[in-house]
């Protein structure tokens, strides 16, 4: 260490720095970003999709209808994201009045 020029050791170390705080900034962005999914997160973690087919009974005006294979890759998209099981929830017909 001795024979380096302390001119390109100060060049190195505000390198460093200038580095350290440029990775303190992204990590601080997607820390953000992450925070940011956590109410979509839950939201869709307490959807309750209910298959009336079966059933066969026709849901009221109350009911939005949802396309199968969109809530398929909706609660996939989940999974890969949160390292939650969506499918471990059965599908259970909604009480009728």
């Amino acid at each position: 260490m001795s024979d380096e020029d302390p001119a390109a050791l100060r060049a190195q170390v505000d390198a460093l720095r200038h580095e350290n705080a440029l990775l303190h900034r992204r990590l601080a962005r997607l820390e953000r970003q992450v925070r940011s999914t956590g109410p979509l997160i839950e939201q869709t973690r307490t959807l309750s999709f209910w298959d009336f087919t079966p059933y066969q009974v026709t849901p009221d005006d109350t009911w939005v209808a949802v396309d199968r294979g969109k809530a398929v890759a909706l609660m996939g998209a989940l999974a890969g994201i949160d390292h939650w099981d969506p499918w471990g929830t059965g599908i259970e017909p909604r009480p009728q009045p």
